[in-house]
């Protein structure tokens, strides 16, 4: 026999017991022989192996058989064929050939007696069902026994192989980072991926890329996959050589076929650590794997293993590439995530290639495009230019015949000139681009010829002198003579004349175009650059100069320098960057040196020689020349520039016409618009004949155009935007509209907009934009910045007038809407000033006065006045409020006044008023009336002032005699009087409602002052109350007769019942001064429900109601935070209504939970802001009782409401315990509702909020909020459960709580539940139950004795079922149950309603102690009496003498509460202290330190201290509001006392809720509360637990 390898015991040492079962193996049955006989060394050397941590395996010579230690075992994985004790021959055949060559050697070892190591030797071993490759550190070392012999081979070994395959593999990973920077497109980053997989080949044998490229990311739209690389060879004759092995692979697959292909075939492949699912296909499944995503796993004809992966990158506007990695598995290697990881990382380099090609390729298409881009414009450039060359011959040779024969006198020869000029400026700019677009395309035809180079650049800078002369500068020309400058030279200099003069001319006229004083240089010199002599032509200036940020691209073509103060803001961008070619062409450089308003320098370098020329573009000859043709081409090319400068002599000098507007200093850069002393644009006075405009353009021939072109209108010009703020600054009157070019220096034309709409006087002028820019994007631009229109050069003359004219006139308009809404406004703020005025508190005669003032600012009048109406009929109307024009030399002769409203003279009203004066019959207008109280006639306008549709008053306004009234004023007037009446109006009832509020507040104080006075009665009721209470809990203990106890029974619920009307009292005064805040702790919510019913069930009971508690525990949390006291409260409120109005039937309360989101609003937690769960309790009660008037329901809620008396004469109550729960429920943020209907019975169900715990397990017993759940014993499970009761509501409350019993069955009568007893019995030959549970009344004795026993006799087992009656809680149905028990023997019992999770699971696991009711009464009851003889005598030593030890100082003002907890606490065992106030109590702990030797008695408050005990104080009692010194400062006197007095427990005694007073107990360092009255149990539970503690 042999040992088995996997081996496992149970003791707690498995290494010593593998050691021992070795060792115990019955090794003579082998060639070896017992293990006594083995040589010494090879013991030592098993117990080495045995007992090492390392894997280690022992070969005995000479079978070579093989014992391993438990580490070697995991090598074997799931090798099942192997056991202990066989030689290696048959452990690992297919390696046998292997290790016998290393036999071969360990012989060599065994003579040698030297050991051997092998480092990371592969062994092919089969031990998981295939062949793998398994890496090895081991050693070889001998066993020499005592002769000198080997005889046995020790082996110490380590697999390495994961270490082996991660190396290998991340040198291949290693291998993609290097050969990335290869990559040049898509194909070439396939073929090095493939490249790179086929030279280490070890882990993918081999390897396919496809790409499909379809539209989207769906399944949808694809078209071909084409196979891009592969590792496997490509023949020119046959294609790529595919084993036959592999699926069909194609260079193409069409994937609209593939797609229908069903791919069903799954195989799985069972390892030792896991199973693998492999698809078995014909075909590569690349449509299925781009509809899946992720990968597929194949198995393969061959049963080898290859896997698919896809990987997507996005080529935009909707495409998707899609890349397929075909991997080959080494068959010596098992697929598992290691594996997976390696090839997962293997795609995502792939995916790294691909992007990389993508970039790769993107780029180079960019850079093509680009190319094309520059070719075509290029092309287009000349092209174009040449184009335009031809109709400006045209134009230009018929134009200066024109000119020449026309008289210089004629009105035309300006126009001929300025078109002459213009075309000039056209032909330079297409020379410009000419000749740019030659040298881009580097077709730019070359002539340098040897050039004194002196002589040539004076000649051409001299055309500038006079131009500079002109514009006031310095024009300097520094150029040494010809003669000395070539001598100095010492070589010959080749130029292109029409280079090196558009050089000259461009440079110069730049210089000119950006100076406004100052002077310019021209100056040539020889200088050195890079070692080289060359010459220096050097343009300096002292003008506006470059921004240093804008140097770096001041030679780049199409670049300008924005918002330069130049003279013109015309050009193309390109003079400078011509330059610059011109010059790199000579060989030369050009440099530029600046600063900001001190000047700007040029320098250009010409090279001296010829060497850095091609000898073809050199010419010898002097010239060849028409010397007449050469003249006319210089001198066109010079008038080009000249014409263009000539321009900005006439800017210089800036004219403003008709000498209002004064002659202004280039230096006034001044322009701040706020200094403009024009008038407002809208006071335009539309009497006047033109219109003026303002002008602004930097080109003179345009301003001259435009100001020959608009004469109907009087146009003031100005060259740029300063210029038309120094305008705008001298005009008396600004203009009716500004036309602006865009493009100007200095300011242009949209900053110039926005300083005009930035300003009130400017904002309203109406601005159209003149512009060469004739994009939309432009002309958005202009309308977003607020041009009223945008017109693109070139224009119709018309349209431009046309267009003026329009917004001249939009504008106009626009001024009238806007003079008429200020108007508005204004009136708008006089009628808010009204109600402001009269509302503000002054008297009302004071308000009107500085009403009427503020009228007549606004409607011009010579007298304004308002005058009351006089209700007593005597019409002796008084002037409450009058204001006068200070011209006015007639003042009203009285205040008192007659007001006849029959004076009215209709005639004198206009015509055209007769319509307004009818539509609004409070108003009335006469045009000339005498007026006694000015005694003279006047214009008067009146309107009724109303008070609760009564004439109030009027308010008068005159003018001198027929003076008109406008419409407009008529309007305002009667607007006036409605805001006077209104405000009048408002103000009366403003009255009346503080009247009102008065009296409000009154009933509100006598309502508080009776929630007061109820509140301190129920207080003051509490103490007498507190002693019935606490002296009836003593009667608790005596021995009193039958009759006693009913009488203090009585007494007792007399007294509770007081109490529960006192705290409800006291509840509702609190919850109407809303003084009630909510607890939040935590608790058992099962134990709070079942506590509360069980508090009824004897009420119930005697009325012989079925109360019933419905709910599914596994869905209820255990534990929640809210108020349990409250919630209690409300409870107990339902319940005692349901029971007081329910005579008969039954009364249900279900429990159940509801879920929600919500969004937590509490900052100070970590889940602030996010959505958490919260649930509340949905708690529904039904009763059968005599039900709810329906007409009453809405009154049900209303504190102290009864319903009908005639039901409810013989039931107590107050009527406010559901006032009480309505006002609790809603403080806590649920809702309470009642169906009910008049003898049916009434439904109330509410919902309260409460605060999961997340108090998670690992336990099974957890409900779905993640805590510790109730479930039932396992004992009981197995039960076999029957229940016959006449109510379904009971019988679903058993249910509920035995819902995971498997055998359990509900019946409503006997019958049915003795029937399937019976048939049960009959089809299983055995008892159909364990545990039944009977409803058992006094009604049906005799049925529940009859089934009992058939019962009975249907078990196989005497005595088996245990059978539970559920009863009523009194003694007629208890007695009933004892007597049913022992008729019908066995093991029986009762249960009493409510029926609770508790009383349940306790009833039924004492029951397993096989002891009926009965039996189990008697026997506690005997064991009880016996153990009480036995150790009474040592129980009342011991616990007399622990707790009067302990010392209970009780403090209380009120002599009956302080007797009564004194005799309280003494009853129960303790020795007690007393004072009366706070000080007292205070001297008597401070008096004695830490021990009060001289203790009161335990006995009587007035003992004699001489005969007291020494006693130390252990507890302290103390009334919360007492005399001298409150509880609360008490309790901070002592704590802050010295140890160990100041960690005494201190119990405040109180008759308030603790909410009240919860802060003050806290900061005072009281430990607890006790709510008065006292009752003892509850005084036990505290003494308990704060002496146990201390």
């Amino acid at each position: 026999m042999s040992l088995p390898l996997d081996y496992s015991g149970n003791i707690e040492n498995e290494e010593q017991a593998y050691a021992k079962m070795v060792y115990n193996y019955d090794w003579s049955s082998t060639v070896l022989g017992p293990i006594d006989s083995w040589d010494p060394a090879l013991k030592n050397a098993l117990n080495m192996c045995l007992h090492t941590v390392f894997p280690a395996f022992l070969c005995i010579y000479p079978d070579w058989i093989t014992i391993y230690n438990p580490a070697w075992s995991p090598i074997f994985k799931s090798k099942i064929s192997y056991q202990q004790g066989l030689p290696v021959r048959e452990i690992w055949p297919e390696v046998f050939d292997v290790l016998n060559s290393q036999f071969e050697r360990q012989v060599i070892v065994r003579i040698s007696g030297k050991g051997i190591f092998f480092d990371e030797f592969c062994y092919a071993v089969e031990r998981d069902g295939y062949a793998e490759d398994a890496y090895f550190h081991h050693t070889f070392s001998p066993v020499i026994q005592s002769d000198g012999s080997v005889c046995a081979i020790f082996a110490l070994g380590r697999e390495i192989t994961q270490k082996v395959l991660n190396v290998r593999r991340l040198k291949l990973v290693g291998e993609f980072d290097r050969r990335i920077s290869e990559v040049t497109s898509l194909e070439s980053a396939c073929q090095i991926i493939t490249k790179v997989l086929s030279d280490n080949n070890a882990d993918i044998p081999y390897a396919l890329i496809y790409l499909v490229d379809h539209k989207s990311n769906s399944g949808s739209g694809y078209s071909n996959a084409r196979l891009m690389a592969t590792t496997f060879d490509y023949d020119d004759k046959t294609g790529w050589k595919f084993p036959d092995d592999l699926p069909e692979t194609l260079e193409i697959i069409d994937l609209a076929k593939d797609a229908n292909k069903i791919y069903d075939t799954y195989i799985e492949l069972k390892r030792h650590d896991a199973t693998y699912s492999f698809l078995k296909c014909d075909s590569w499944p690349i449509s299925l794997l781009l509809k899946e995503g992720g990968h597929i796993k194949l198995l393969l004809k061959d049963d080898s293993q290859a896997v698919l992966l896809l990987t997507k990158i996005s080529l935009g506007e909707g495409r998707v590439l899609s890349a397929i990695l075909i991997c080959g598995i080494n068959q010596r290697c098992a697929l598992d995530e290691q594996y997976m990881e390696f090839l997962k990382l293997t795609l995502s380099h792939m995916n790294t290639f691909l992007l990389h090609a993508k970039a790769i390729e993107e780029e180079k298409m960019r850079s093509k495009v680009l190319a094309d881009l520059n070719r075509q414009k290029v092309l287009f450039f000349q092209g174009i230019s040449h184009e335009l060359k031809t109709p400006l011959t045209l134009m230009l040779s018929p134009l200066d015949d024109i000119i020449t024969i026309c008289p210089k006198e004629a009105s035309m020869m300006s126009h001929l000139q300025l078109i002459r000029r213009n075309s000039h400026r056209l032909l330079k700019l297409i020379n410009s681009l000419l000749q740019f677009s030659n040298i881009e395309a580097d077709k730019l035809k070359v002539n340098y010829r040897e050039t004194n180079i002196a002589e040539f650049t004076q000649e051409l800078v001299s055309n500038f002198k006079n131009m500079a002369e002109t514009l006031g500068l310095e024009y300097v020309i520094d150029i040494p003579y010809s003669d000395k400058f070539n001598q100095a030279i010492g070589d010959k200099i080749y130029l292109d004349h029409d280079m090196y003069e558009t050089i000259v001319f461009n440079l110069c006229s730049n210089a000119l175009k950006h100076t406004w004083k100052g002077r310019i240089t021209i100056r040539l010199y020889l200088d050195y650059k890079d070692n080289k002599k060359m010459v220096v032509l050097e343009i300096s200036d002292t003008g506006v100069g470059i921004p240093e940020i804008a140097l770096p691209n001041l030679f780049q073509r199409f670049y300008r320098v924005e918002s330069q103060n130049s003279r013109s803001h015309e050009g193309t961008g390109i003079g400078l960057a011509l330059v610059k070619e011109l010059i790199t062409c000579h060989g030369g450089d050009i440099t530029v040196t600046s600063v900001v308003n001190q000047g700007t320098t040029f320098k250009c370098w010409f090279p001296i020689g010829h060497e850095h020329l091609s000898t073809n573009q050199i010419t010898n000859q002097i010239s060849f020349e028409n010397p007449i043709v050469s003249g006319r081409e210089l001198y066109n090319n010079q008038q080009l520039y000249l014409e263009e400068s000539s321009q900005w002599i006439i800017n210089n000098t800036r004219e403003v016409q008709n000498e209002i507007i004064d002659k202004l200093s280039i230096d006034d850069q001044d322009t701040d618009i706020d200094k403009i002393l024009a008038d407002d644009v809208t006071s335009h006075d539309s009497t006047e004949k033109k219109y003026q405009i303002l002008l602004v353009d930097d080109n003179n021939d345009m301003r001259d155009y435009l100001a020959d072109l608009l004469k109907e209108f009087d146009v003031f010009r100005a060259c740029d935007g300063q210029d038309a703020i120094r305008v705008l600054k001298k005009l008396k009157k600004l203009p009716d509209l500004i036309l602006s070019d865009v493009m100007m220096p200095n300011m242009n034309g949209y900053e110039l907009l926005d300083l005009l709409r930035s300003n009130l006087k400017t904002r309203l002028i109406p601005v159209i934009l003149l512009s060469a820019k004739a994009s939309e994007d432009c002309l958005v631009e202009g309308l977003d910045r607020g041009a009223d229109d945008y017109l693109v050069k070139p224009f119709f003359p018309q349209e431009l007038i046309a267009r003026i004219r329009a917004n001249i006139e939009l504008s106009i308009i626009r001024r009238k809407i806007s003079f008429q809404q200020s108007k508005q406004e204004e009136t708008k703020q006089l009628l808010l000033s009204i109600l402001n005025k009269i509302l503000s508190g002054l008297n009302l005669n004071e308000a009107l006065l500085n009403i009427v003032k503020e009228i007549h600012h606004i409607l011009p009048n010579e007298r304004i006045f308002i005058v009351t109406n006089d209700q007593s009929g005597f019409k002796n109307n008084k002037i409450v409020a009058l204001y006068e024009d200070q011209k006015n030399i007639t003042p009203m002769t009285n205040q008192s006044i007659k007001f006849n409203d029959g004076i009215k003279d209709k005639s004198q009203s206009l015509t055209n008023l007769q319509k307004s004066l009818d539509n609004n019959p409070g108003i009335d207008v006469f045009l000339d009336v005498y007026c006694e109280n000015v005694c003279k006639n006047v214009s008067l306008l009146s309107a009724e002032i109303r008070l609760d549709n009564i004439c109030w008053g009027w308010i008068k306004v005159h003018r001198s005699p027929n003076s008109v009234w406008l419409d407009s004023e008529i309007e305002l007037l009667l607007q006036i009087s409605n805001q006077i009446s209104l405000g009048i109006t408002y103000a009366h009832i403003l009255e009346e409602n503080a009247a009102n509020e008065i009296k409000i507040k009154t009933a509100e104080a006598a309502s508080m002052a009776k929630s007061q006075i109820l509140a301190n009665t129920s207080h003051e009721l509490r103490t007498p109350l507190g002693a019935i209470i606490g002296i009836l809990s003593s009667f608790e203990v005596a021995n009193l007769t039958t009759d006693q106890k009913d009488m203090i029974d009585i007494m007792a619920c007399a007294s509770d019942i007081v109490l529960s009307i006192v705290n409800d009292i006291l509840d509702v005064a609190r919850l109407e001064a809303r003084k009630i805040i909510l607890m939040n702790t935590t608790f058992d919510l099962l134990e709070l429900f079942e506590s509360t019913i069980e508090s009824f069930g004897r009420k119930a009971g005697n009325k012989r109601i079925e109360l019933i508690m419905n709910c599914e525990v596994d869905k209820l949390p255990r534990y929640i935070k809210s108020d349990p006291e409250r919630l209690k409260q409300v409870l107990s409120n339902l319940l005692s209504n349901s029971i007081k109005f329910t005579n008969k039937g039954k009364i249900v309360m279900t429990i159940s939970m509801q879920l929600r989101d919500v969004m937590d609003e509490d900052k100070n937690k970590q889940t602030y802001g996010q959505i958490i769960t919260k649930g509340n309790l949905l708690v529904e009660l039904y009763d059968t009782g005599i039900g709810i008037d329906p007409e009453y329901i809405k009154y049900a809620w209303q504190s102290y409401s009864q319903s009908d008396m005639s039901m409810t004469k013989m039931q107590d109550g107050t009527g406010r315990s559901l006032s009480i729960c309505k006002s609790l429920i809603e403080i806590n943020g649920g809702e309470i509702k009642v169906e009910s209907q008049l003898g049916i019975g009434s439904k109330f169900w509410f919902t309260w909020n409460i605060e999961l715990l997340s108090i998670t397990s690992s336990l099974s017993n957890t409900t779905q909020f993640g805590q510790i759940g109730y479930v039932l014993p396992h004992i009981i499970k197995t039960k076999r459960i029957l229940i016959i009761h006449p109510f379904e509501d009971t019988r679903n409350a058993l249910l509920n709580y035995f819902k995971t019993i498997k055998k359990i069955d509900a019946f409503e009568t006997f019958n049915e539940g003795i029937s399937a007893a019976k048939i049960y019995r009959e089809l299983n030959n055995q008892s159909a139950y364990d545990v039944a549970f009977i409803g058992l009344y006094k009604d049906n004795e005799e049925e529940v004795m009859k089934a009992t026993l058939e019962l009975r006799g249907l078990e196989t087992n005497d005595n088996n079922l245990i059978i539970i009656f559920i009863v009523f809680p009194n003694n007629e149905e208890n007695d009933l149950a004892k007597k049913l028990i022992r008729k019908v023997g066995g093991m029986a019992t009762v249960l009493h309603t409510p029926i609770t999770w508790k009383k349940l699971i306790n009833q039924l696991m004492h029951m397993e102690n096989n002891y009926s009711a009965i039996d189990i009464y008697n026997k506690i009851f005997n064991v009880n009496e016996n153990i009480f003889n036995r150790v009474a005598n040592y129980d009342d030593i011991t616990k007399s003498d622990s707790k009067m030890n302990e010392c209970i100082l009780c403090v209380d003002d009120n002599a009956i509460n302080l007797e009564n907890t004194l005799q309280q606490v003494s009853k129960l065992g303790y020795s007690t202290i007393s004072a009366t106030n706070g000080l007292e109590a205070v001297k008597l702990i401070y008096s004695k330190s830490n021990l009060l030797n001289d203790a009161y008695s335990s006995s009587s408050v007035f003992s004699d201290m001489d005969q007291t005990k020494s006693h130390k104080v252990s507890l302290i009692f103390t009334e919360y509001n007492l005399p001298l010194m409150s509880g609360f400062d008490v309790s901070q006197a002592i704590r802050a006392m010295k140890p160990p007095i100041s960690n005494v427990p201190i119990i405040v005694l109180t008759a308030l809720p603790v909410e009240e007073i919860r802060n003050k107990c806290i900061e005072s360092g009281i430990n607890d509360y006790l709510a008065k009255p006292l009752k003892t149990e509850e005084l036990e539970k505290v003494l308990t637990k704060w002496i146990g503690k201390n």
